[in-house]
């Protein structure tokens, strides 16, 4: 039971924020009493917290999630690797190579050695052969054709390494949030009061969305049928921060706060909180 009040107060706190900045976002007055509750929810969510939040969950870095055991966090990494992977491609097609490399990963980086253990825990080979090819590719410059396919094949490999249609619904959902809350914290270091301060995050915000929404998308019907509600409401959560990245290499300033994402991942979490 304690447990489940962290969690709730977790989610309540963040829904909050996301509405407060909304309000804010429409000129509405300051609502003092609203403020108020903001606050006391995210106090009492803070209450015992070491450990909790942030990246130590299962970032980018894998964190305390024992990602041997644990499916959702497992699944969330692999879509890290995937979004990263997704914004360095689209980069090296608009020409942007430097920045492209800068998103690809080899088998010896953090992200990637993070997932040995749990690759050898399922018996999956991993993709470490693909995941060089793809960053080889982009570092000698070769051609967009080429960059393409090595990008197919490696997503081919990390689709086996995930075996997402034997997942249940909430798993599935589960590390689609992570994804989101991931993105969330990249996004906030990324953006800071509209200004682009670190391209690299906003980007892998981005990457991170975009590889959640083609997760949602592989769902399979059976998966689907386990609750049609909560996909529509995780779907409608997705398209709802698109607005974040008006581009992937902006200009100026962008319309976008974090905590659109972090009330998105909120949201996402409830969907999935009464799945078994």
């Amino acid at each position: 039971m304690k447990e489940q009040r962290k969690v709730w107060l977790g989610l309540g706190a963040a829904l909050l924020a996301s509405s407060a900045t909304s309000q804010a976002a429409d000129s509405t007055p300051f609502d003092h009493h609203a403020s108020q509750q903001t606050l006391q929810v995210a106090a009492l969510a803070g209450e015992g917290g070491e450990g909790e939040g942030g990246e130590g969950e299962g970032g980018e870095g894998g964190g305390a999630a024992d990602l041997t055991k644990d499916d959702a966090a497992y699944l969330g990494q692999l879509g890290l690797v995937r979004g990263h992977l997704w914004v360095g491609v689209q980069l090296y097609k608009a020409g942007h190579k430097d920045m492209a490399l800068t998103h690809m990963k080899h088998p010896g980086d953090e992200l990637y050695a993070g997932l040995k253990p749990a690759f050898a825990a399922r018996d999956e080979e991993g993709f470490a052969e693909a995941l060089s090819a793809l960053a080889d590719a982009v570092e000698q410059g070769q051609s967009v054709e080429m960059v393409e396919q090595r990008h197919r094949e490696l997503e081919a490999g990390i689709a086996d390494a995930e075996n997402l249609q034997n997942a249940s619904l909430k798993v599935a959902l589960a590390s689609i949030e992570r994804m989101v809350r991931t993105a969330a914290e990249e996004y906030a270091i990324g953006v800071r009061n509209g200004e682009i301060v670190n391209a690299h995050e906003y980007q892998d915000a981005y990457g991170f969305v975009e590889a959640a929404k083609a997760r949602l998308a592989l769902l399979n019907d059976v998966q689907r049928q386990e609750s049609p509600d909560a996909v529509a409401e995780v779907e409608t959560q997705l398209n709802a921060v698109a607005s974040l990245w008006p581009a992937l290499v902006p200009e100026g300033t962008v319309e976008g706060d974090a905590s659109k994402l972090y009330g998105a991942a909120a949201r996402i979490q409830l969907a999935g909180w009464e799945l078994e």
